[in-house]
Order: C-alpha cells, then sequence, then structure tokens
C-alpha cells in the first residue's frame, strides 16, 4: 500500500524540463519487469538491433515490481532531456489503473514515441479435461461443483491472462477461478500437472505443450488463426460478442520530452521494430507493433475505456 501512494505521489514530482540537447540516442532504457520476462526479451531483442542498425549504445535498465508500475513510475521521473526511455506494458497502461487501490494512471505522464511488439494467446486446457471447444469448456465449468471450479493461472492480479480469463467467463456467464503465481513459469508447472486447468498465457509459453499434446487449444485471440495450429478457431469465430486483450508493449519518454527528440527517436525506432533482423528473433507468437505516437495514444484510451468500463461492472479490485 505504501509503495502505491508513493507512486501517486511521485507523478507530482516530475522534474522541470530540462536544456534540450543535441540529438543523441538514449543511454538507458528502463524495462520494468525481470530478466527472463517476455517483455524483457523483447527489449532486449531491441537494443541488440538497434546498436549496429541506428549506432544506439543503450544499456538495459530491469527495474521490476508493483506489476510494472514501479519502473514506469521512474520512467516518468527521468529527466526528460531524452536520455532515458523505456518499455511500458499494456497491463500498467490499461488494467493496473483501474483495479489498483489507491488508482495511479501513469500514463498522462508519459509521451508515445512508438509500439514494441502484440503477443496473441491461445486459451487452452489440460488435456485431461473433457472438452475441445468453447461450448463445451462452458458447459463443463458451469456442471461442475461450486466447490470444485475450475481453475486458472496468472502471472500475477492484474495481468493480461488474468483479465483475459475475468472477461471471457463474465461474458460467457461461466465459473473460473483465479490463483495468481509469481511467474508464469510457475503456473505452467501446476498447469501440466493438472493442479490448474485453463490457461490464455503468452503464445511463446504454451506453443511447445499445445503442440505435444499435453493442452488442448480451444480458441486463438488473434485476427486469423494462426498458421502452426489451423483447426484452432479464433474468438471471432467461437464468440464474436466476446473482447479480449493481447499483450502488447510501448515505447516511452517522460511527458515533456521535446518534441524533436521524440520524433528523431521514433523514426529510428519504428525502422528497428519493422526490420527483419529485429522479427526473426522475436519470440513465438510476438509480432511487431510500430503504432506511431498518435496511434499508440489512442490504443492505450480505448482499450483503458472498455477495462474500465469492465472493471466497473464487476467491482474488479486488488490491494
Amino acid at each position: 500500500m505504501m509503495l502505491r501512494r508513493s507512486l501517486l505521489l511521485a507523478a507530482l514530482a516530475r522534474p522541470a524540463l530540462a536544456q534540450t540537447r543535441a540529438w543523441s540516442p538514449p543511454t538507458r532504457m528502463i524495462i520494468p519487469y525481470g530478466a527472463g520476462n517476455i517483455t524483457d526479451v523483447v527489449a532486449r531483442v531491441l537494443l541488440d538491433v538497434i546498436g549496429p542498425r541506428h549506432g544506439w549504445r543503450t544499456a538495459a535498465d530491469n527495474q521490476p515490481g508493483a506489476g510494472g508500475m514501479m519502473g514506469a513510475n521512474n520512467l516518468i521521473r527521468a529527466t526528460p532531456d531524452g536520455s532515458v526511455f523505456g518499455v511500458v506494458s499494456a497491463a500498467a497502461l490499461t488494467i493496473l489503473p483501474h483495479i489498483q487501490r489507491p488508482r495511479f494512471d501513469p500514463f498522462p505522464e508519459l509521451q508515445p514515441i512508438t509500439g514494441l511488439t502484440i503477443s496473441h494467446s491461445f486459451l487452452a486446457v489440460n488435456a485431461q479435461v473433457p472438452v475441445r471447444t468453447l461450448d463445451e469448456l462452458v458447459a463443463y465449468a458451469r456442471s461442475r461443483p461450486k466447490d470444485d471450479p475450475l481453475n486458472y493461472p496468472s502471472p500475477g492480479a492484474g495481468t493480461v491472462p488474468h483479465i483475459n480469463l475475468v472477461a471471457l467467463s463474465h461474458a460467457l456467464d461461466f465459473p473460473l477461478q483465479h490463483v495468481p503465481y509469481r511467474t508464469s513459469a510457475a503456473g505452467n508447472t501446476d498447469l501440466l500437472a493438472n493442479r490448474v486447468q485453463v490457461t490464455m498465457d503468452s503464445f511463446a509459453l504454451t506453443l511447445q505443450y499445445m503442440r505435444d499434446g499435453r493442452l488442448t487449444p480451444i480458441a486463438f485471440n488473434g485476427p486469423q488463426r494462426h498458421p502452426l495450429l489451423p483447426d484452432v478457431p479464433t474468438f471471432a469465430e467461437a464468440a464474436p460478442q466476446v473482447q479480449l486483450t493481447n499483450s502488447w508493449q510501448g515505447l516511452f519518454f517522460p511527458k515533456a520530452t521535446p518534441a524533436a527528440i521524440t520524433e528523431r527517436a521514433a523514426a529510428e525506432l519504428r525502422d528497428t521494430v519493422t526490420s527483419h533482423a529485429f522479427i526473426e528473433r522475436l519470440p513465438p507468437g510476438a509480432t511487431p507493433f510500430a503504432l506511431p505516437p498518435d496511434e499508440l495514444a489512442r490504443q492505450v484510451a480505448s482499450e483503458s475505456a472498455r477495462i474500465g468500463r469492465l472493471a466497473a461492472e464487476i467491482n474488479l479490485t486488488i490491494d
């Protein structure tokens, strides 16, 4: 609780605009998650590629904590001279501001640069669960005793896997029990052991188990069927009334960073994000999401509004 209060107060303490310097690439990238997290993996691929491509000599600075809010807060407080930028995830921008108490929304204090990547996910179940379609999953979940519901893991309350399964169970009116873990890997261990049964975690984490038969894919949260699993329908086919979220990240400067710096950085970053050298090194399921600043801002606003309505409707909060 004290941490969240400090985050809220710190937004008011952002330093005044520093003297604009001649262009030179940022020297530090804040990554608000620990090493090995998919956001960290993608961010490090970006730094590896943009160095030789555009001459950036930028150090990765992992600052995990508070579901990504710690790093976002420190980015807000950085001197806005273009020397520090950061990667911020969809969860920190569009989910946590609506369900954490006290509320803290980092987006008004950030300057969008570009989108980074987006990761689509599969709804899947442990292969011991006797379902193969979304309709069968709904019926099976409804048939179970109230004291023995289907469980699903997530890497923490307020993450994209958590909010997606909340939205799905709410829209289709069937029970699921959330079991938060410290990491996706820990949740997957219990998923494969059938201690929890349902998942919508990162495609990069579940693909191998769907392909070897330990997980049964039910539906894909992407714009079209995935070529690796073409028999699995999209949610648009299986449940067109359901609106879900995908995991994505954006790159941001502190709010008062001069426009000339933002524009130069955005051009070089979008060139890198759309390059073959970057794309070929991405983990499975991640694709470029090179939105320009205005489109990234619209993405945050529209997704945040939708999730805010859901959180209010079902009184979803975390302490």
